[in-house]
């Protein structure tokens, strides 16, 4: 069965989506998910407000959501408050895990 032309070029602009994704420089402020963790732990209460933790990041916003979206599924860390005025907070899980990246 043959694809049609609509179909061909959302595979085309897919696989060039995950190319560009895949030659993108890792972020140079070590913006990265583990880093969101350590930002976490030392913060009072191990808690942060969201926009306050994204500019402590360096991070664009969407690497900053989908790091967030993905250290939550992973149970490191939970969302709290308002739309607006969440706040990350670290879990028991969390913690363990962002003090054993820690540099030493």
């Amino acid at each position: 069965m043959e694809r049609s032309k609509a179909d061909s070029f959302t595979a085309y602009l897919e696989e060039k989506q995950r190319l560009e994704r895949a030659r993108r420089p890792a972020p140079a402020a070590g913006g990265t998910a583990l880093s969101l963790l350590g930002a976490l732990i030392a913060a009072p209460d191990q808690r942060m407000p969201l926009a306050e933790l994204q500019t402590t990041s360096g991070m664009t916003f969407a690497d900053f959501a989908e790091a967030i979206k993905r250290l939550q599924a992973s149970g490191y860390l939970t969302l709290g408050g308002e739309p607006g005025s969440e706040t990350a907070e670290l879990t028991r899980l969390g913690e363990d895990v962002a003090r054993l990246a820690r540099p030493a």
